[in-house]
């Protein structure tokens, strides 16, 4: 695919003239959109179109082509898709290619995420739209509590009687910083000249950021908020534990924060391996708590309700169950309101956080009415628009899987449910719906896929029986898992044969947590551990042979040995020809002050 990267700048501007040229931290503006463009692997070249003649000297300077814009797409009145169309034509034309698709840089927007280009090119490919736009939630300055003055007089802009930021509908703006579209949509809108949007085409997508994550500078006070951003930014480079850690939106979950870069999140998968029994499930909370696991995950459900008395079993629940039915087999599985609520005590006794999924309408009031921290949904409900509705109105983060699922199913519901609670509230859990589920299935590169294309914290729902992956999904970028587990494999019951045992499940945990120590921090650079060994065995420059006084030093005089407290080796050819001071013997360290 034959991106094309547009960086956009015109000379002038009524807000804040010459906008692109005001010097941020030491550099122009528009250097920092240059920059964005220069790191992009998925654009195929990148050109200035501007009328502007010191912002093409920086183009210049950077290696980036110059489309000169004609007066007539310089005024303010000029569209923006006017401007990109004779790019994209002046391009084509000078290289004999065409353009599949354009991204549409602003010089004015210094401050964008990392990645953010390739993850908008990406998304434009993977859903096939005719466009894909960068998007923040809008909060305070949300329409339904917005008013019209009439002198002082306050008039609600749109009459509601909304009390409660949450219960706002979520709505977003386009934020500037990642606009891509294919050609065809680009061109196309010349056949609408009255529909200033055409240009973005039918089919319009959008990737969600957080309002902090970019800046559109029009006005003097932008700039400063531009200037506070970057330079906290360069402060975390140096301080920062982990340079993946803002890459997405942050979900607190009781006192834990899951995301890149956070401790991973476990959750012992209990289900129904309690066979319906309240002991049983008590005793998996302290099996789940003394294995080191954040949070027990149980099922709430009514067999009548969920099943029809004929839906049958799957072949797992066959092998390990006589039921002939799924109602059958459900029914000796459930358990109360009253059992729920005693669970749930007991969880917080033990500090471990109690999660449920519902089935129902009926078992997301249950949820509701215990107060849970968090709720998750199955596989099997990611198209279930709504059971989904119902759990988001909850005001809980969400725990989403996507097993069993076309790519158009998962970004449909994910799209959906972004909407409707944002980033900030949903997790992404990547899920192969087999029970077993083969190593070679498991597909572990999608987790870093999705968290790209969704920018929410991805995880991994773990039906594998193996004790290792949890840690390979760790490495994998994963930040949440699932995974089930038994106090007896033996039991009856459908998920107790490809479950974990208390012991696997510990030793799970500890080779996920292991597996986060492990990738640290992601920061290159000379650690404290290594001192020792790079004093000891690097080389230093040292004396070939016994060398006199006020002889000029050449290449037979020296040698490089360990250790490396001497001159280091890569100022052997500084030293050649300079004289010695003072008689050196062979096999000496060279120090500075031994030469002129």
């Amino acid at each position: 695919m034959n991106v094309l990267g547009i960086i956009l700048a015109r000379a002038g501007s009524r807000g804040l003239p010459n906008k692109c040229m005001r010097d941020l931290l030491g550099q122009p503006m528009i250097r920092y959109t240059i920059d964005h463009a220069l790191q992009c692997n998925a654009l195929s070249d990148v050109i200035l179109s501007t009328d502007s003649e010191p912002a093409k000297a920086v183009a210049l300077s950077a290696g980036i082509e110059v489309v000169d814009r004609p007066q007539e797409l310089a005024s303010d009145l000029a569209t923006v898709d006017a401007a990109a169309r004779h790019a994209v034509e002046s391009w084509e034309l000078s290289h004999g290619a065409s353009v599949d698709a354009v991204v549409l840089l602003y010089g004015n927007i210094p401050v964008r995420q990392p990645g953010l280009l390739g993850r908008a090119i990406r998304h434009l490919q993977r859903s096939n739209a005719d466009s894909v736009r960068s998007v923040a939630k809008v909060s305070k300055q949300h329409p339904d509590w917005l008013h019209r003055l009439e002198a002082d007089v306050m008039a609600q802009y749109r009459p509601n009687s909304i009390y409660r930021r949450q219960d706002l509908t979520p709505l977003y703006y386009h934020d500037g910083a990642a606009v891509v579209v294919r050609r065809d949509a680009l061109f196309g809108a010349l056949e609408t000249p009255d529909d200033h949007q055409a240009f973005l085409g039918k089919d319009r997508r959008a990737i969600i950021q957080g309002p902090e994550d970019s800046v559109d500078v029009d006005e003097a006070l932008d700039l400063v908020i531009a200037e506070g951003i970057l330079r906290s930014r360069q402060e975390a480079v140096v301080n920062t534990t982990s340079p993946h850690e803002n890459l997405v939106p942050r979900v607190k979950i009781d006192t834990r924060t899951i995301s890149c870069g956070q401790p991973i999140y476990v959750i012992a998968e209990a289900g129904v391996n309690h066979n319906g029994k309240l002991s049983r499930a008590i005793e998996m909370v302290d099996a789940a708590a003394g294995a080191g696991a954040d949070a027990i995950k149980f099922q709430v459900f009514s067999a009548e309700r969920l099943a029809s008395k004929d839906a049958p079993t799957a072949r797992y629940q066959r092998c390990s169950d006589d039921a002939t039915s799924q109602r059958s087999l459900l029914e000796g599985l459930e358990l109360s309101f009253e059992d729920f609520r005693e669970i749930r005590d007991h969880c917080k006794t033990r500090a471990i956080t109690f999660l449920a999924t519902p089935f129902g309408l009926e078992d997301v009031a249950v949820l509701e009415a215990l107060k849970v921290d968090v709720i998750k949904t199955a596989s099997t409900d990611l198209p279930n628009k709504r059971l989904l509705e119902a759990v988001s109105r909850v005001g809980s983060p969400l725990i989403v899987s996507t097993g069993a699922s076309t790519v158009a199913e998962i970004h449909q519901s994910v799209d959906w449910l972004l909407r409707r609670v944002g980033p900030e509230r949903l997790i992404l859990l990547h899920c192969v719906s087999s029970y077993p589920a083969p190593l070679e299935s498991i597909n572990l590169g999608a987790i870093r896929t999705m968290a790209e294309a969704f920018s929410v914290p991805v995880g991994f729902s773990d039906h594998t029986q193996s004790v290792q992956t949890g840690g390979w999904a760790v490495a994998a970028g994963a930040c949440v898992l699932e995974k089930h587990f038994t106090l007896d494999k033996t039991l009856d019951g459908p998920d107790h044969a490809m479950s974990l045992t208390p012991d696997d499940l510990k030793e799970y945990v500890s080779g996920a947590r292991n597996a986060f120590r492990a990738l640290g921090n992601g920061v290159l650079g000379l650690t404290e551990l290594e001192a020792e060994v790079r004093s000891v065995a690097r080389k230093s420059v040292v004396a070939a042979r016994d060398i006199p006084a006020g002889i000029a030093i050449g290449a037979g005089d020296l040698t490089l040995k360990r250790p490396g407290t001497g001159i280091t080796a890569d100022h052997f050819d500084e030293l050649l020809g300079r004289r010695t001071t003072v008689p050196i013997h062979r096999d000496t360290l060279f120090d500075w002050d031994m030469i002129e």
